[in-house]
């Protein structure tokens, strides 16, 4: 009798345990979820240099100066690396960001949105494999894989931001 009892105040403990944590996940998800302020302001500027960092031009020329040891250059390399992966985290989240508006504006919607919310599931997946893949390709670049250019991404960031401003105009512009 007392094993029921204490099975069964462990997995009230547990429940629980699952509750607050979904709540508290909850409450911190939706307070970090991005604003009308913060769509309007919007700018890909923040991430032009995201180009550059997967450019080898940067550090041909740093081989090039005097000085420059094949120690340093796998250093200013992986450090580049390492900046390139602090964007790619930054422009998921705003990526991200972009969805959750989206997908909000579409629940929310007074017509019938479904083109537009099955245009968001595609480009949020298209995006999320493109970025998988740079990330791959960041972590096997010391083996010989060559660095390239991150082509479309910033694109779809483009396009995903359009698919929101239609959301974002009123049903009578529409």
């Amino acid at each position: 009798m007392i094993v029921i009892y204490m099975t069964g105040t462990v997995l009230a403990l547990i429940a629980t345990a699952f509750v607050v944590f979904f709540v508290v996940l909850f409450r911190r998800t939706a307070a970090s979820l991005p604003g009308v302020e913060w769509l309007r302001g919007f700018s890909l500027e923040k991430y032009r240099a995201l180009d550059r960092l997967f450019s080898s031009a940067d550090l041909e020329f740093a081989a090039g100066q005097r000085g420059y040891t094949r120690a340093l250059g796998r250093k200013l390399a992986s450090s580049r690396r390492d900046v390139a992966r602090l964007y790619l985290s930054e422009l998921t989240r705003d990526f991200d960001g972009l969805v959750r508006i989206g997908r909000e504006m579409v629940a929310t919607s007074r017509m019938d949105r479904s083109d537009l919310a099955s245009q968001l599931l595609r480009q949020w997946m298209a995006f999320h494999v493109h970025v998988i893949g740079l990330r791959v390709r960041l972590r096997l670049v010391p083996l010989g894989l060559p660095m390239r250019r991150p082509e479309g991404l910033l694109e779809a960031l483009v396009r995903l931001r359009g698919v929101v401003a239609v959301l974002d105009m009123p049903a009578a512009a529409q």
